[in-house]
């Protein structure tokens, strides 16, 4: 950027400021660490040279004493000075290129057009002079101007330190939008949390009450062999304590074995007599000894009633008891009769209509026959029936 482009924009600016134009400035979003960042970087485009270039000249050109007060009191820019790092090597020179920038460029414009005034009056050892002269003002100027600054940076760099320090440990976490629905209230989490705990709490008690009776079991379960143990001990396994009583029981077994014997083969030889003497007998000595000796009358059948259902007794039923000793006949189950009638056939159905004379009458399951022998279901169109 040369002087004279920076003059020329300096007397824009001014014709402008004084004929009371509003310019038309790029609003950027304040962000104090990348402001930071682009000082240390050295990364300000020409745009924002340019910009300080211009604020500078007005500042020169229209000094107010508000600026100040605003300078310091504005909280944006107090952030911007407090947010800065513990780099004053950097600082200073950043300050120092600028203001070098603004104070040559004036002077150099007015040797310029002193020396084009009185070019051919002044020789070189007043020439040399005078540049002497611009450089004692121009160290001067430095100095002035690098007190406060040393002051300010002193201050700034310990607190830029710490700040930096925050900056360096904060985690920026990246925000996630998350849809309505599946977000959950407050109550709605504190509801869920609540049942959860009375869930664990009763899992807990259940498992508590589960490990009670699991003791209670085992201890029963000890104290039944204990006494299982107690019966078994209490039995008399002694066989010699009493032999004389012993003997005297076994000689009462064995006669009864002994006689149930002898009766037994007795009763045998009996009735092979028998025989032999029915079987030597001719037709009228029979007939007269049945006469004499009739036989058992058969249990008589019972008859059943009209449409009595009939029930299977089983495939182990015994009519009569199979004991040779008939020492179990005697039971009341074999004198029961398995034919009489139960439930609904206790009812006489003969006085019932003819229709209704059928098995599983109003059900779908009933007979079309009241009884085959009652009903002629020959089917005459088979060859079979002609014969």
């Amino acid at each position: 950027m040369s002087v004279t482009a920076g003059v020329s924009d300096t007397v824009i600016a001014v014709r402008d400021k004084l004929r009371g134009k509003i310019w038309k400035t790029k609003v950027r979003r304040y962000w104090p660490v990348i402001v930071v960042r682009d000082k240390l970087r050295g990364n300000i485009g020409k745009t924002e040279v340019k910009r300080m270039f211009t604020a500078a000249s007005l500042e020169k050109a229209f000094p107010t004493q508000e600026y100040d007060v605003v300078r310091k009191d504005y909280p944006r820019l107090r952030c911007v000075a407090e947010s800065r790092i513990d780099n004053r090597d950097d600082v200073r020179a950043d300050h120092r290129r600028i203001g070098q920038a603004e104070i040559v460029s004036t002077i150099e414009e007015e040797s310029k057009r002193q020396e084009g005034l009185e070019a051919e009056e002044e020789d070189a050892d007043a020439l040399e002079e005078r540049r002497r002269r611009i450089k004692e003002k121009l160290l001067q100027r430095e100095e002035q101007e690098e007190g406060p600054l040393l002051s300010e940076d002193e201050e700034e760099s310990e607190y830029d330190t710490d700040s930096e320090k925050k900056l360096t440990g904060m985690v920026m976490l990246k925000p996630v939008f998350v849809p309505n629905s599946e977000r959950y209230p407050i109550a709605e989490l504190l509801q869920l949390e609540a049942e959860e705990r009375a869930l664990e709490e009763s899992r807990k008690k259940n498992l508590e009450e589960k490990k009670r009776e699991t003791k209670q079991i085992v201890v029963e379960e000890i104290r039944k062999g204990l006494e299982q143990e107690a019966n078994i001990a209490d039995i008399d396994t002694d066989d010699e304590v009493n032999e004389a009583e012993d003997y005297e029981a076994w000689k009462a077994r064995e006669i009864a074995r002994i006689k149930s014997d002898r009766d037994d083969w007795e009763a045998m030889l009996k009735e092979k007599e028998e025989i032999e003497k029915v079987t030597n007998m001719t037709e009228e000595e029979r007939r007269e000894r049945e006469r004499k000796h009739p036989k058992a009358a058969p249990r008589r059948k019972q008859k059943w009633r009209f449409m009595q259902k009939y029930y299977h007794k089983g495939a182990l039923f015994q009519s009569e008891a199979d004991d040779y000793a008939a020492t179990v006949g005697t039971d009341g189950i074999y004198t029961r009769d398995f034919s009489a009638p139960t439930g609904e056939d206790k009812m006489n159905k003969t006085i019932l209509l003819k229709v209704m004379q059928v098995k599983h009458f109003g059900h779908s399951g009933r007979t079309k026959w009241t009884h085959l022998a009652n009903e002629d279901t020959t089917n005459w169109k088979n060859p079979l029936s002609s014969i």
